[in-house]
């Protein structure tokens, strides 16, 4: 299971600020931008969201009440349901959220479905595992990978980007 296999640290307070406060600085941009960097800014914002989606739905081992299926769809999105049967499976939540740094790596507005690539440094060291009915930290391995490079595949389907594939890499960033 990701989560188990790496997890991570950052409050949920403090996590969720990082991405909305990066977020809000190129929204600011004039109408007037190149439609790349438009794209770009609305990739990223949409990729954010999925993870703020995806740490409200393992803070509850369930999907339900979140919007991840609107941010995430194919292989991504089944990553994070195998992951949420596993928690529940195992009478576990998450609290906190990881702090990623995307950057996007190709994008192809061209294509019938735009096409763009991410690189994420996914750091979940202060994302924790906790018992869901006693919430107790779950101890984890100490040797596991919580700071990983993560490469993302999303398409634009109609006005919004979808995160498809997710594939962690067993190499730090």
């Amino acid at each position: 299971m990701a989560v188990t296999a790496c997890g991570n640290g950052k409050s949920s307070d403090e996590t969720r600020k990082t991405p909305s406060t990066q977020a809000s600085a190129p929204a600011q941009m004039t109408s007037s931008a190149d439609p790349e960097t438009t794209a770009k800014r609305q990739l990223l914002d949409a990729y954010r969201h999925y993870w703020d989606e995806k740490a409200a739905a393992y803070g509850k081992a369930s999907m339900s009440g979140t919007r991840l299926e609107t941010y995430a769809k194919g292989n991504a999105l089944g990553l994070a349901q195998s992951d949420l049967k596993n928690l529940k499976t195992s009478g576990q939540v998450t609290t906190g959220e990881p702090r990623i740094d995307p950057q996007v790596i190709s994008l192809d507005l061209q294509k019938k479905v735009p096409l763009a690539k991410i690189s994420d440094c996914v750091d979940v060291s202060t994302w924790k595992v906790l018992d869901a009915k006693t919430k107790r930290e779950v101890a984890l391995p100490e040797d596991r990978r919580t700071k990983y490079v993560s490469n993302v595949t999303a398409e634009k389907w109609g006005k919004r980007w979808i995160v498809l594939d997710v594939k962690p890499e067993d190499r730090a960033c």
